[in-house]
């Protein structure tokens, strides 16, 4: 009977350290939101597209697990600042976000492009025979009203130009139809599914034009969460170090330029 004992509390100590080291092994799942509208080549609402493909490499290199919840932008931004969830995919930096959320930093606390995510273009479109105007400096429109994408970062700094952006689409694909049916004369997108869309949908050819030059290029990063990023900052840092890294891994960069996209 005491033997019995005996290699019953034996076994439940083996036990017990073996789920410690599996515990250790294996961190719970980080819950990563991103936006439910397409923004081709980088992800779509089910989860594909080149950041999944990049953040799957992640995970096999590290043993990370990723938990993916697609959601509109401005809930995502929303929950990652209440901490419901840890990271965001593909959010540019900004002094605001920087209270309750974090970027991989350079030494100088700018965020650090080698380990974003990708860099994509915020492009201005108009209304074939509108009134606004581009000239890569100073944007004009009637009213100075401009449709971008709710939650967006180009809100803001189309605001401070003195301009009104008017947020009243998710997609880039509302945000066109907008000028198609004459209620905007610009609309200023980020990503390149408008550009896609313009060149190829048959409801926007001839109607609306992509001026040039772009607006913008900005790095979009995976952001976490400050209280994310506390509990374990060697985690999150080890994250974003090998995001650079298989950024810049063969098999990525062909998969990327195979969907079209310049090597970073």
């Amino acid at each position: 009977m005491a033997t019995g004992k005996w290699l019953r509390a034996g076994l439940s100590s083996l036990t017990l350290a073996a789920l410690a080291q599996v515990a250790h092994a294996a961190p719970a799942p980080l819950t990563l939101c991103f936006e439910d509208v397409a923004q081709r080549p980088w992800s779509m609402p089910d989860a594909t597209g080149l950041n999944f493909e990049l953040l799957k490499r992640v995970q096999q290199a590290l043993g990370e697990q990723f938990r993916y919840a697609p959601k509109p932008w401005r809930r995502c931004m929303e929950e990652l600042r209440l901490g419901a969830v840890d990271g965001v995919i593909a959010a540019a930096d900004a002094s605001a976000r920087r209270s309750f959320a974090i970027v991989p930093t350079l030494p100088d606390g700018g965020a650090d492009p080698g380990r974003a995510l990708y860099v994509d273009n915020v492009n201005v479109f108009l209304r074939v025979g509108g009134q606004a105007s581009w000239n890569g400096h100073q944007l004009s429109a009637p009213r100075g009203e401009v449709a971008v994408q709710a939650g967006y970062l180009i809100g803001n700094n189309l605001r401070a130009q003195g301009l009104l952006p008017r947020e009243l689409v998710k997609s880039a694909d509302d945000g066109l139809r907008l000028l198609v049916s004459g209620l905007f004369d610009v609309a200023v997108l980020q990503g390149t599914e408008a550009s896609l869309l313009v060149q190829s949908d048959p409801r926007f050819r001839d109607r609306v034009q992509q001026a040039s030059p772009r607006y913008a290029a900005l790095d979009f990063h995976l952001m976490f969460n400050r209280r994310t990023y506390d509990r374990d900052p060697r985690r999150i840092e080890a994250i974003w170090h090998a995001i650079g890294l298989q950024r810049q891994s063969a098999d990525y960069r062909q998969l990327a330029a195979t969907a079209g996209v310049a090597p970073p």
